[in-house]
């Protein structure tokens, strides 16, 4: 079988690992120049299923380098106000329990060994399906590509989806967010919030602003692994309603950001102002809040969608881990032995399912309800 694979985050090499340890043809098509060509995403969570995933279908070692660089603090969740006076615990469920990394060493560890089936500068533009089955991807950099099934693991605006699903359903949220990451140095590690360093925290304010702060300190130095050395940092995300930002927030430069996103907490506790204040402006982006709505089932073809390319949700710890997960769900149906069809209906069926009770999560998360 010949799959082809638009998006090389996280769940496409997951999804490419699995087929080639069966003897499946698979490539990658990456419209990024280069792996680390912008800014790849921060400190992530990934639950119980996607872990389970990772450790399913990577290679061992892949994967044994995967838990060797995650985050040495495993905290849990917390939220507190702007004074940051109190600090509230949040109960997780305990199916949350899984693997806490750096995504972009996450993504290098396993993309390595898939250098030979991965071309980056090579966007998706539109596909065709064939007489004989099989699909025809065209790509942004002129040349096309042919295989039994295409895979589209190209995130909440997803190209792919577009054209399978001309009428899917997104919603954009009023209000928006600004990511970005702070160093750790000591001056950092000082003012950051102990529940920050040991796990996740949540500062949530009356009005609709809300800052999520993280730290990544890694277990190890991805340099142990042949890899770029890995840098601790405080992650943050900054959601304010868009009408605070302003209309021009997508158009303004990463110090222009930084500068907004220390403004919109300008009556907060002054340790997060300058936590926020003190962030890498190379790792500052702006980003709207998508969530979808389920679709009716539509016709089975050689064309398939995992994570959020199927269903956006919001920024809540949620979607990395879901589309892993997927993508071993995915794997799992196409080494089955069924025909290609039939397992890739079985595929859509469970993944729905499963991504929109993600969808219905990650919002209630995003509110502050972890139950």
């Amino acid at each position: 079988m010949r799959v082809l694979i638009i998006g090389a985050g996280l769940a496409g090499p997951c999804l490419a690992h699995g087929l080639r340890r069966h003897g499946h043809e698979v490539r990658l098509f990456e419209r990024d120049a280069a792996i680390d060509a912008r800014s790849q995403g921060y400190r992530i969570h990934i639950g119980g299923d996607g872990d389970a995933a990772l450790r399913t279908w990577l290679p061992a070692e892949a994967y044994a380098q995967a838990v060797a660089t995650a985050c040495a603090a495993t905290g849990g969740v917390s939220m507190a106000g702007p004074d940051l006076r109190d600090f509230a615990e949040v109960p997780i469920p305990p199916d949350s329990a899984g693997l806490t990394v750096d995504r972009l060493t996450l993504r290098r560890i396993m993309l390595r060994d898939l250098a030979d089936s991965t071309r980056f500068g090579a966007g998706f533009s539109r596909y065709e399906l064939l007489d004989d089955g099989s699909v025809r991807v065209h790509l942004t950099d002129g040349s096309t590509a042919e295989g039994d099934l295409l895979v589209a693991t190209d995130g909440a605006n997803s190209a792919v989806r577009r054209q399978l699903l001309p009428d899917f359903s997104v919603a954009v949220q009023d209000s928006r967010l600004i990511y970005g990451r702070t160093p750790m140095t000591d001056e950092v590690r000082a003012l950051t919030p102990r529940q920050a360093l040991d796990g996740f925290l949540g500062v949530v304010g009356a009005d609709g602003r809300r800052l999520a702060l993280a730290a990544q300190q890694f277990r190890r130095d991805p340099a142990d692994f042949g890899l770029p050395a890995g840098e601790d940092y405080v992650m943050w995300g900054m959601v304010a309603p868009a009408a605070r930002y302003g209309p021009d927030v997508d158009g303004l430069g990463a110090a222009e950001l930084l500068e907004l996103a220390e403004r919109t907490i300008d009556d907060w506790h002054p340790s997060l102002r300058a936590l926020v204040g003190l962030g890498d402006i190379r790792y500052v982006v702006p980003a709207s809040i998508l969530v979808a709505e389920r679709p009716a089932p539509w016709p089975t073809v050689p064309v398939t969608l995992v994570g959020d390319a199927a269903h956006p949700m919001a920024p809540a710890g949620v979607s990395a881990g879901v589309a892993i997960h997927e993508a071993g769900l995915l794997a799992s149906r196409l080494v089955s032995g069924v025909p290609l069809l039939d397992a890739v209906r079985a595929y859509e069926a469970e993944m729905l399912d499963h991504g929109f009770a993600a969808v219905e999560r990650s919002t209630r998360r995003q509110a502050g309800d972890f139950s």
